[in-house]
């Protein structure tokens, strides 16, 4: 994953992502990309999880997060898709 924020949003909501990059700006730091860029790099990481729901989900089961079923990582990665979209227009 390009920026290897996309697992965020799967464990904690689609809202999660903008945390840290704001995080970040706020305590003086500066991002290396613009936001049209990582936004371009999110939806490509978004769409490459989609193909590999149960690649991205298995170390969650493995490390015992069972919940994290294929059909509930799936929905939030809809949710996810659909958030990135929404902040396009």
């Amino acid at each position: 994953m390009a920026d290897g924020q996309v697992p965020l949003p799967l464990l904690h909501g689609p809202a999660w992502v903008y945390g840290p990059p704001q995080a970040h700006e706020e305590a003086g730091g500066v991002l290396a990309a613009p936001v049209s860029e990582r936004q371009y790099w999110r939806g490509r990481d978004t769409l490459a999880c989609s193909e590999e729901v149960q690649q991205v989900a298995q170390p969650w089961w493995e490390a015992g997060r069972t919940e994290l079923t294929t059909r509930a990582v799936q929905g939030c990665l809809n949710a996810y898709g659909t958030a990135l979209m929404d902040t396009l227009g």
